[in-house]
C-alpha cells in the first residue's frame, strides 16, 4: 500500500528546499493525478527539472519516480473532514471534545499511513536482539520515552529510561552496538537531543527515531526513522497531536516484540502480575 503522500508531505514540508516546497504545494493542492502522468510532464507543471523531481523522490524516502507516482495515484479527494478541526469560542464543550476526539483520531490514521512494515520489521528486530533497550526523550517527548519504558518492562529486554538529561548521556555513553536506542523528538532538532544521537551513532548503537519531522538533523540519523503527524491549531499546540501518535507507535513496537516473543513474554507477564497481586493482598490486609 503506498503511503499517504500528503501526510508524508506535511512531515516533510518544513526541512524541504525551496524547489522541493515547489514541487509539495503542488501535489498538495491537486486532488487527482492521471495514470498516465510521466516524470517529465509534473517536471513541466511543477516548473521544475526532471532531475529535481527524481530528487524530490528520494528525498521522500521513495525508491524512485514510479513509487511516487504509485503514491500519487492512491491520493483521495478530499473530504468536508479536515485532519484538524479548529475549535471555535462560540462552540458548546461536547462540541469542543468532538473536534479533539476526530483530530486525535485522524492524527492517529495519518501517523499510520505513514508506516512500513519493512520499517516496523527493522525496528523489532533491532529491539528483539538487543542486550540492552534504552530509552531517550526530554521534555513532553520524555512522557513518551517513560511510558515505553514502563511497557517493556513487562519484556524479557533489559529495558532503561532517567528523566535527567546528564543521566541520559552518560547512560548513551555506555550503550554498544549490541544494544538498541530509541530517542523520541518531536521537532527532531533540539540540541540535546542531538547529543545524545550524536554519541549513539559514534558507538555504532542502533538507533530507532520517533519524530514528526521528516528529513530533520535527528531524523536522518535514525537507523529506522518512524513519522508521528501533527499540526498546529490556534488552541492545542502541534506536539500534543504528536505525543498521541508517539505513544501509539511504541504502544504498536511492545506489542510486536511481545507477539514474537510469546512464551518468554507470558513469563514476565505472569512474574509481574504475581508481584502486584501479591502487594495488593499484602495492602488489604493491614
Amino acid at each position: 500500500m503506498p503511503q499517504n503522500i500528503d501526510s508524508l508531505l506535511r512531515a516533510y514540508y518544513t526541512n524541504l528546499s525551496e524547489k522541493y516546497k515547489q514541487i509539495a504545494d503542488y501535489i498538495l493542492k491537486t486532488d487527482h493525478f492521471d495514470q498516465s502522468l510521466t516524470i517529465q510532464e509534473l517536471a513541466l507543471d511543477c516548473a521544475v527539472s526532471t532531475a529535481t523531481i527524481s530528487r524530490f523522490a528520494k528525498a521522500l524516502t521513495f525508491a524512485n519516480f514510479q513509487a511516487l507516482k504509485m503514491a500519487l495515484l492512491a491520493k483521495q479527494r478530499p473530504t468536508d473532514n479536515p485532519l484538524f478541526h479548529e475549535i471555535s469560542s462560540t462552540d458548546n464543550y461536547l462540541t469542543m471534545a468532538d473536534k479533539i476526539f476526530t483530530s486525535n483520531t485522524n492524527a492517529l490514521k495519518a501517523t499510520r499511513s505513514l508506516l512500513t512494515d519493512a520499517q516496523l520489521q527493522q525496528a523489532v528486530n533491532y529491539i528483539n536482539h538487543a542486550k540492552r533497550l534504552n530509552f531517550f526523550g526530554l521534555g513532553a517527548s520524555g512522557i513518551v520515552a517513560q511510558d515505553g519504558y514502563h511497557k517493556f518492562l513487562r519484556t524479557t529486554i533489559p529495558t532503561v529510561y532517567n528523566q535527567d538529561y546528564h543521566l541520559q548521556l552518560m547512560q548513551a555513553t555506555q550503550l554498544t552496538v549490541q544494544d538498541c536506542a530509541l530517542i523520541i523528538s518531536h521537532s527532531g532538532q533540539n540540541k540535546d537531543a542531538l547529543e545524545i544521537a550524536r554519541i549513539l551513532k559514534e558507538r555504532r548503537v542502533p538507533l530507532i527515531v520517533i519524530t514528526s519531522f521528516g528529513n530533520s538533523t535527528l531524523a536522518n540519523l535514525g537507523d529506522v526513522t518512524l513519522l508521528s503527524i501533527s499540526e498546529e491549531t490556534n488552541y492545542r499546540a502541534e506536539a500534543l497531536h504528536a505525543l498521541i501518535a508517539q505513544i501509539s507507535i511504541v504502544d504498536s513496537l511492545f506489542m510486536m516484540v511481545a507477539v514474537t516473543n510469546g512464551a518468554q513474554t507470558e513469563q514476565s507477564f505472569q512474574a509481574i502480575r504475581t508481584e502486584i497481586d501479591r502487594t495488593r493482598q499484602k495492602g488489604h490486609q493491614q
